[in-house]
């Protein structure tokens, strides 16, 4: 290879890692991929499967993770051995949001449906170089 070649595809690899390490450190998201997610916290008399079923539908969306109530209270007693006490816990669905653009749209639709107690944002970050 030319001489030439090879300092110019170093000197790029230098550029390119030193413009990466210095976003990173003033904290920059350019570099990052967020993917929008919405938790959803079940109010205790729903009923967790027609609650799934019912989100779903929605276009755009998948419910990618839930959170039942006892099985978190469960590990949490097992734990860490506490009295015996009412289960504080609730259900919880992640819902992935395939379009970041109808985030907004979806939350307010999935907000107003009678078995919902609380509702947030939520994302994962996916960043170069991290």
């Amino acid at each position: 290879m030319n001489i030439k070649l090879i300092s110019s595809i170093v000197i790029v690899v230098l550029f390119i890692s030193i413009f990466t390490a210095i976003a990173n450190a003033q904290g920059l998201n350019f570099l990052c991929f967020k993917k929008q997610n919405i938790i959803v916290t079940l109010k205790n008399d729903a009923d967790v499967n027609k609650s799934k079923e019912i989100i779903s539908k929605i276009p755009q969306t998948k419910v990618i993770n839930i959170k039942y109530r006892d099985k978190e209270w469960s590990k949490k007693v097992n734990k860490y051995d506490l009295p015996n006490m009412e289960n504080p816990f609730k259900n919880e669905f992640t819902v992935r949001v395939n379009k970041n653009t109808d985030i907004n749209k979806i939350y307010n639709q999935i907000k107003e449906m009678d078995f919902v107690e609380v509702i947030k944002y939520d994302s994962d970050k996916k960043c170069i170089g991290r």
